[in-house]
């Protein structure tokens, strides 16, 4: 029996409603509302809105349960979820996006709402369909964020046309100031702007769903965006999207004095891939965001890996990135990333913005073959604080666009407390790029150890160094090796040679062990 306000795993419900789903019912047996009962066709071309918002009001109004959504195609609009009611839709149910601007509350933009509620869920083997529009012309307007970038595709000669959303205008999911929230096994796809935002929400559970947007064209179709919600977990999913997969921001809203924290975040077993960044925390940062786990996922095809970029004073801390696979491709210009391992960037959004810390960042256990420069910079006035790296394998291929952005493999700046242990930089031998510089640069960086490093400048005949030093103190390289081809392992200011340490490296393969400039 399907107790009153239960949400319950798809694999349970499935065998619950089997007995059901082929005939006609009335709406309180086993607290299970059939929409077709309340005059939904099942016809795509028959409006389903109205049918489903009234077996939702008879589900909450006899304190909740099941509103079914067997095989057929549905056209529906806003659908408001209400306290202690789960939407499961069967196997061969499709929700299409009413392109009739009519039939969305007004102000919601979005096909599933809910606000306030308690105990909600979507569940089920069904699809929504948000029939997604684009048009693909000359670009307007500049986005500050890749300035620099856009600048580069231009001056070599890139179609500077990029695509933009057409048609109707929604998200798939807003769900603000809900309590115990579950999304399972479902298919998303095709939204015209974010798929899943979570707005101020507690205790959200979202497990084997399959997001999809298109990777050239999807714009703004962001995958799972948690924004100011806490205790959340997303596991077992397949998150497909032109914008980033998943992404924690705490956005300033207008008329809201107080922006709420994200607390307590596991992401784990995930399959992602995106055109801007499958993981990522920020831009947004107006308050904190700390215990952050993203762990055992697998990144493909992707314009960047994961990254964390504070611009509005917040302080990002207490975030472990641990065994992961990546690999990187460049996308389009239009694309944040440059096919990256990470991004890590604590800066302000404008001068009268307030400057935040990213601190206690751990990266462990990651095999990744990418073609950008990593970076991990944070502010002159305010460093980036306690970084550790374990265990990283980072193989540099060349970059598959005309528009070359790549130099170094990885350039730490501005950090206070920096660990590496165990990074492996591996060039490509077969393909190069003449741009291509050195391993690893430590820049305006204190108390730093290296430990266990393997590595080379980029080209065989260069005289760049693998490890670049400047502006440095209270530093130590220990245990490391240079690969076969380095020409140089260290280069640094003479002036700064009393705050190194260097200790039991292997340097039998390097031409010259250390190279002081002034």
């Amino acid at each position: 029996m399907i107790r009153s306000g239960a949400i319950l795993a798809g694999a349970g419900i499935a065998g619950a409603l089997g007995a059901t789903t082929n005939r006609k019912f009335a709406p309180t047996v086993n607290n299970i509302y059939n929409i077709k009962d309340f005059g939904a066709s099942g016809k795509k071309e028959d409006k389903a809105t109205v049918a489903v918002k009234n077996a939702i009001e008879a589900c909450t109004g006899a304190g909740g349960g099941v509103v079914l959504a067997p095989p057929g195609d549905y056209t529906v609009g806003t659908v408001q979820l209400k306290d202690n009611v789960t939407l499961h839709l069967e196997a061969g149910a499709t929700f299409f996006l009413s392109q009739d601007s009519g039939d969305f509350i007004p102000n919601s933009r979005t096909m599933i709402f809910a606000e306030k509620a308690n105990n909600i869920a979507v569940t089920g083997r069904g699809t929504l369909d948000g029939l997604a529009k684009y048009n693909f012309s000359e670009m307007t307007g500049v986005d500050v964020e890749i300035a620099e970038e856009i600048e580069i595709a231009r001056k070599a000669g890139i179609d500077m046309r990029r695509y933009y959303r057409t048609g109707m205008q929604t998200y798939m999911f807003i769900l603000n100031d809900c309590t115990n929230i579950l999304l399972q096994d479902f298919t998303l796809i095709n939204s015209p702007l974010w798929n899943i935002r979570l707005n101020d929400c507690n205790r959200v559970f979202v497990r084997g769903v399959y997001i999809y947007s298109d990777l050239e064209k999807g714009v703004n179709s962001d995958g799972i965006d948690v924004c100011s919600t806490s205790n959340v977990t997303i596991s077992d999913s397949i998150i497909i999207t032109g914008d980033d997969s998943i992404v924690l921001k705490t956005p300033g809203r207008r008329g809201v004095d107080k922006v709420n924290p994200i607390d307590n975040v596991v992401i784990t077993n995930c399959i992602l891939s995106s055109s801007s960044a499958p993981f990522t925390i920020g831009t947004e940062t107006f308050a904190d965001v700390s215990h952050v786990i993203v762990s055992n996922c697998t990144i493909r095809n992707s314009n960047k890996g994961f990254g964390i970029n504070v611009q509005d004073g917040a302080t990002v801390s207490n975030v472990i990135f641990s065994n992961i696979t990546v690999e990187t491709n460049r996308r389009h210009w239009n694309w944040w990333g440059s096919a990256e391992l990470c991004k890590f960037v604590l800066k302000k959004r404008s001068d009268n913005s307030r400057l935040g810390k990213i601190k206690n960042i751990v990266v462990d256990n990651v095999i990744s073959h990418v073609r950008g420069t990593s970076t991990i910079k944070g502010h002159q006035n305010q460093p980036i604080e306690n970084f550790r790296m374990n265990n990283v394998q980072l193989f540099m291929n060349p970059e598959d666009a005309k528009d070359k952005r790549v130099s170094d493999a990885m350039v730490f700046q501005n950090v206070n407390g920096l660990k590496i242990n165990e990074l492996t930089v591996k060039w490509n031998e077969t393909e190069t790029e003449p741009s291509w510089k050195s391993a690893l640069v430590i820049k305006e960086v204190n108390d730093f150890e290296i430990k266990s490093f393997t590595g080379r400048q980029g080209l065989k005949n260069s005289n760049l160094p693998a490890i670049r030093l400047d502006n440095i103190s209270d530093g130590l390289i220990a245990e490391s090796r240079a690969d076969t081809g380095c020409q140089t392992f260290i280069q640094m200011k003479e002036n700064e040679k009393d705050k190194l340490i260097l200790r039991n490296n292997n340097l039998q393969k390097a031409g010259t062990e250390i190279i002081f400039t002034h």
